[in-house]
């Protein structure tokens, strides 16, 4: 799992250094890039050269080792190793947003792209929500397969004292985050894609508010769930 994690990450940091060595010489040194955006499509932030350049790769090379220490230092590590293929779709999502912004940035500091107006038609907000809303499909269709673990899916105290709670939340949730998902693409398709984002937005949150209610309610009617009594505190 951790060496397809790093050969994934390897793969899209190389592209991602490859485009701004490419792009270096068509920006000045002392000029300032749009580097930010707000959910109308507007540039609202504006950074030098070495950071439109570098700060992404970076990121995402220290995305990747983090992702790839984790689990080493997972208690249930044999549990989050059997989980390996939702997390190597959280790992590979993750940098595929990073350089996917990454593109974005230098091509439009390059001039390649023109991001100034991106709240009507195909633009970059359309295709991040697209984007995201892919991903957040691929997370909720792998979901429910996660095994108990400290670092990944949904930790509440009771998922992590009751494994009924945790395997029903997480079917649960991997059907939200689906329905969220799906939500986001139509919207992005068909709608203005600020609404899109709105919608992602809201989908996540919802979803993690009734994972959180549904997770306590199974873990109380759980006979087997973990609790500390009275009598068997230190």
């Amino acid at each position: 799992m951790i060496r397809k994690g790093l050969l994934i990450s390897t793969f899209l940091i190389v592209i991602m250094l490859g485009l701004s060595l490419w792009a270096l010489p068509h920006l000045p040194a002392d000029g300032r890039f749009a580097s930010h955006w707000n959910i109308n499509g507007v540039a609202d932030g504006y950074s030098g050269r070495a950071m439109v350049l570098w700060f992404m790769p970076a990121l995402g090379a220290g995305v990747a080792l983090v992702l790839s220490l984790v689990p080493l230092i997972d208690p249930r590590r044999k549990n989050l190793l059997r989980s390996s293929l939702a997390y190597l779709v959280a790992w590979g999502g993750g940098l595929v947003v990073i350089a996917f912004a990454h593109a974005m940035m230098v091509l439009n500091a390059a001039e390649r792209v023109d991001l100034a107006d991106i709240s009507h038609g195909p633009g970059l907000l359309r295709a991040l929500a697209l984007l995201i809303g892919a991903m957040t499909m691929a997370l909720g269709a792998v979901l429910g397969k996660v095994r108990p673990n400290w670092f990944l899916g949904v930790r509440t105290p009771w998922t992590l004292s009751s494994d009924l709670s945790w395997d029903k939340t997480h079917r649960l949730a991997g059907w939200l985050f689906m329905l969220t998902g799906l939500a986001t693409l139509a919207t992005a398709l068909v709608l203005i894609p600020r609404w899109a984002m709105l919608v992602l937005l809201g989908g996540t949150m919802g979803t993690a508010l009734i994972a959180v209610v549904y997770s306590f309610l199974v873990w109380k009617g759980d006979p087997a769930r973990e609790t500390l009594v009275p009598e068997s505190a230190d």
